[in-house]
């Protein structure tokens, strides 16, 4: 359930998404995590709320009709002097929207389709977050006054750059027992950080200390932490400078150990890619590797091969022993493939009983013929399903950059293309591409 904030309310959230839909899944998942929430369908109806009461976040679409997301995002942070944490939710793979909302205020985002799991984080994290800095502020710098039951990392920060407290939350992180352990200690022999990519944790997190004109919280995007035994953890870093007049008077650290949103990611990227009944990468892989592996044989001058693999006497499996053992079948298909082939070379699934081999590592045609003979050989081979034995083959065809094709939509089509040509001479055989069957194919 969400935590409540100040004076035991439960956090109100404000969903701004033209897709009725998309509100009604918001509305049904945050109510179901503790949450009171609001809609507004556009950006001025979401202006006229923000204006009638007040709201501890905002989950917004970046594109709208009329003014899009970003646009009302700066329309919200320059015209409210404490603005709500905005979290942004896009469709789009387009990184000028993405800068945009960040540039207009926005804290983070998160792309559709919604992975619950993935908001249900970003949301405790964003009001965690958020809490503390309000909480601080109302607290006149009485870093000791900070909730020791939040979830994240906290750790107050003294002029003087020495640690004045931390809670249990972050000395579990860390890997220290007790505050005393850590209390009176300069911050950066404590908060040792290092940047993606980087095995130094030598990064200073807290800036505004050696330059006062730095007056807005430093964000770090899933930065690594140095704990007390020397092993290290991904986090979401948040650095707050805390002013007295126009004087620093110290700073908030907030901290996240994210290890598990990045397994999450890890794994969402992977579905993404791969097929879930066989494992192989799918079609989507291909759509962007296919192109990359072009792109590589045109520089260094190579050929690239691409097999379309058709199954021959699939269909009948399904319709007499059903779709349990013909998916058996395909995996078991998709073992074999993977078997014949060098480790350069891939395999995907395109769906069905289609599969595509991409080679890599042949020089010659040739090469890719002997695959295709091999290919052919494995998969007369019967297979057993449970408990029945089914006989299938393949009907394949070969596609040759650049000797038939010039990039990966051509070279995709003339192999399905060559595919069909040898299903017609009697299947259970591989047809290379010419240029008599596109134009048998633009016949029909």
């Amino acid at each position: 359930m969400a935590t409540t904030f100040f004076h035991d309310t439960v956090p109100l959230i404000l969903v701004v998404d033209d897709d009725e839909v998309i509100r009604l899944l918001l509305r049904q998942f945050l109510e179901g995590e503790g949450y009171k929430v609001e809609e507004a369908a556009n950006g001025q109806e979401a202006l006229h709320k923000l204006a009638a009461g007040f709201f501890d976040m905002i989950i917004m679409d970046i594109a709208m009709p009329g003014a899009d997301g970003p646009a009302i995002c700066q329309s919200i942070t320059s015209s409210l002097a404490k603005a709500p944490p905005i979290l942004m939710i896009t469709a789009l793979d387009n990184e000028t929207f993405v800068d945009r909302s960040f540039q207009a205020g926005a804290v983070d985002y998160i792309r559709k389709p919604i992975h619950w799991s993935v908001l249900k984080n970003r949301i405790r994290y964003i009001l965690g977050s958020h809490r503390a800095t309000q909480e601080l502020e109302l607290l006149s710098r009485q870093y000791e006054m900070i909730l020791d039951a939040a979830a994240n990392g906290i750790c107050g920060v003294d002029e003087n750059r020495i640690i004045s407290y931390i809670n249990p939350a972050g000395l579990s992180m860390l890997g220290y027992e007790d505050q005393d352990s850590i209390t009176g200690l300069p911050y950066d022999s404590v908060i040792r950080v290092s940047m993606p990519g980087s095995d130094e944790f030598d990064l200073d997190c807290c800036p505004f200390f050696l330059n006062e004109s730095l007056t807005t919280s430093n964000h770090f995007d899933e930065v690594r932490m140095l704990r007390k035994d020397g092993t290290s953890f991904p986090a979401d870093f948040r650095a707050t400078p805390i002013f007295q007049g126009n004087r620093i008077a110290g700073g908030v650290i907030v901290f996240q150990d994210v290890t598990e949103r990045q397994q999450a990611a890890e794994l969402i990227r992977y579905m993404a890619n791969h097929d879930s009944l066989t494992n192989l990468p799918n079609r989507n892989y291909l759509r962007k590797r296919l192109p990359q592996a072009i792109s590589l044989a045109k520089r260094h001058k190579r050929l690239l091969c691409l097999l379309f693999v058709d199954l021959d006497r699939f269909k009948p499996i399904n319709d007499t022993y059903g779709h349990g053992v013909g998916d058996i079948v395909l995996a078991k298909v998709a073992q074999r493939l993977t078997q014949i082939l060098r480790t350069s070379d891939s395999v995907c699934r395109l769906g069905g009983d289609e599969f595509v081999i991409l080679l890599e590592s042949s020089s010659t045609v040739e090469g890719a013929e002997l695959v295709a003979e091999k290919a052919i050989e494995t998969l007369n081979e019967p297979i057993e399903a449970d408990k029945h034995v089914c006989s299938i083959g393949a009907s394949i065809g070969i596609s040759v950059f650049p000797d038939d094709c010039l990039d990966a939509e051509t070279m995709l089509r003339h192999a399905d293309i060559a595919m069909y040509e040898a299903k017609t001479k009697g299947r259970n055989r591989w047809q290379r591409f010419s240029n008599d069957h596109d134009q048998k194919e633009g016949k029909k």
